[in-house]
């Protein structure tokens, strides 16, 4: 079963290879439970160089690697899957490519969406919150209420995510959340991990 509790969405920006890898350790060690590695500035080369980094620390750890959009370095990396935008590859075509084995996720905001979800695992909703991490429209808590009734996948929440806003997604059937800033930006990731982690068990009845 695929542990999508507290969902980490890494970028390394001006961060050294060993300082992001530090961040991430710690916050693995506060209860993250899957790492997507974003790299939207990175060519081919030096994403992969760094994923293979990643990939060594979350194999310790035995938690999953998601890359981020590219399927070609997923499968690169053999990383454990990929995350899809909805200007990417069909997740059933990335399925055709990937195999059957692999994670693939998919970034999804409206009820409509949801006709399109075959060869997803699971699906990326927000964002919840206004976020400088991403230029993105705001889903209301309605509407994502309303597209995890619906959904047959599990439904990671994403966007401004922080403990205040875990408490907001209470009774909502959600598996998790996706975090960037609240972990990556933290003073001490660790414990940033562990406040978030305790806020998403005492307010989600994950699914």
């Amino acid at each position: 079963m695929l542990d999508l509790s507290l969902y980490l969405v890494a970028s390394r920006g001006n961060l050294s290879d060993e300082s992001f890898l530090n961040v991430l350790e710690s916050a693995i060690n506060g209860g993250v439970s899957i790492i997507q590695l974003r790299e939207k500035n990175l060519n081919a080369r030096d994403f992969f160089t760094l994923g293979l980094k990643v990939k060594t620390l979350c194999q310790q750890y035995q938690i999953p690697l998601i890359i981020n959009d590219r399927i070609d370095l997923a499968l690169a990396l053999d990383a454990d899957g990929v995350h899809l935008g909805q200007e990417d590859l069909p997740p059933h075509i990335a399925r055709k490519i990937l195999g059957k084995d692999k994670i693939i996720g998919l970034s999804l905001k409206s009820l409509k969406q949801l006709e399109s979800i075959e060869g997803a695992d699971y699906l990326g909703c927000g964002a919840i919150k206004k976020t400088p991490t991403k230029k993105s429209s705001v889903l209301s808590l309605e509407n994502l209420r309303v597209i995890c009734e619906n959904s047959p996948l599990s439904v990671v929440a994403i966007g401004g995510i922080d403990e205040e806003v875990v408490k907001e997604l209470k009774g909502i059937k959600l598996s998790g959340v996706a975090v960037v800033r609240a972990i990556m930006e933290a003073q001490n990731p660790t414990l940033a991990a562990k406040k978030l982690k305790k806020a998403v068990c005492e307010n989600l009845s994950l699914k």
